[in-house]
């Protein structure tokens, strides 16, 4: 009797190391390490998100390891995202802020790009970004209808293709019937709002962030969205519901997905599963710290939690295209560059 109940503590206390013995391992190998977030920005809203995020994230891993951001631009996010894939030991050390973006490329079948979205680990985003179509606040149109009977052409300004900038506003010129004149070259977004308020310029699209401060001082006024809602502009007519062809409606869509996506971290392929699940246990709980809320809050940066099954999803969405979508493509979205 003695020896039996010996041999049932004996195998409940083995089954209790093995059981705990990986959260151990896991704890002492993030001991006294540092996690690197590397990122294709030295500016901008997607590299303030990732410092926020590299600021708190330490604290839900085990261990509590440091976390730095480590700024490797070029190619438009392609060199950042390149180096992650293919030189970055896959340890669960280096996570890659991404732009989504980079998908466009591959689908675009950019000479630079060294890397398949879809192998990446994700591990999930801190938020999604809208787009806005916002004209002078002093023209008459008060719709996307009004605007649509406009007798005139209207001047857009914008950066160039492959921005959102100058992409929204084409889909929606070729696509939902506006009568538009794309005006390309302007160094930035800010350079297009200053036009906008000397009245050299009639139309401008940006992030909902950006047109929505814009908007708040009456320099503007947004008439169509994207799919992302931007708060406080929900009721906007949503492009793809503008679209009068099914091509148009698929081109719309193939834009929308990586601002759905939003602020996307991943992992290298071949990270251990451990060390995934570790990281995407912290990325879903760092987004809930009311300290970072509030940092995020100060930067202006809306933060919200998406999960790396969806990022997965949308992405695997955005390669999946038709090969007479992919041909139409090229002539209306362009890889940034």
């Amino acid at each position: 009797m003695k020896k039996t109940w010996m041999f049932k503590a004996l195998g409940g206390v083995a089954w209790m190391i093995f059981s705990v013995g990986p959260l151990w391992g896991q704890a002492n190998f993030y001991e006294g390490k540092t996690i690197t977030v590397t990122i294709g920005a030295k500016s901008g809203s997607l590299e303030i998100a990732a410092q926020v995020v590299a600021h708190h994230l330490g604290k839900y891993l085990p261990g509590k390891p440091a976390v730095i951001v480590q700024h490797v631009p070029g190619a438009a996010h392609l060199l950042a995202t390149n180096n992650v894939f293919n030189i970055s030991k896959p340890d669960g050390l280096t996570i890659l802020a991404a732009n989504p973006n980079v998908a466009i490329a591959q689908l675009s079948k950019v000479e630079q790009v060294r890397f398949d979205v879809r192998k990446f680990q994700w591990l999930g985003s801190s938020g999604a970004d809208g787009v806005m179509f916002s004209i002078r606040s002093d023209l008459p149109y008060k719709s996307f209808d009004e605007l649509k009977k406009a007798d005139k052409e209207l001047v857009a300004g914008t950066t160039g293709p492959g921005s959102n900038a100058h992409d929204f506003p084409l889909l929606l010129k070729e696509f939902a019937g506006l009568k538009l004149k794309l005006v390309s070259g302007y160094p930035a977004n800010s350079d297009v709002l200053l036009a906008v308020e000397r009245k050299e310029v009639d139309a401008y699209s940006a992030l909902g962030t950006t047109i929505k401060l814009a908007a708040d001082r009456g320099a503007v006024r947004p008439l169509v969205r994207g799919r992302v809602a931007v708060p406080g502009f929900e009721n906007l007519p949503v492009d793809e519901d503008l679209a009068t062809s099914p091509l148009g409606k698929s081109l719309m869509s193939i834009k929308a997905l990586p601002l759905a996506i939003g602020r996307a971290f991943a992992a290298a392929p071949s990270t251990p599963a451990d060390r995934v699940a570790l990281l995407r246990d912290a990325i879903a709980k760092v987004l809930k710290d009311p300290e970072l809320l509030a940092e995020a809050k100060k930067a202006k940066i809306d933060m919200q939690y998406i999960s790396h099954e969806q990022v997965q999803k949308d992405f695997t969405a955005l390669l999946n295209q038709t090969p007479e979508t992919l041909k139409e493509m090229g002539k209306y979205i362009k890889a940034e560059s």
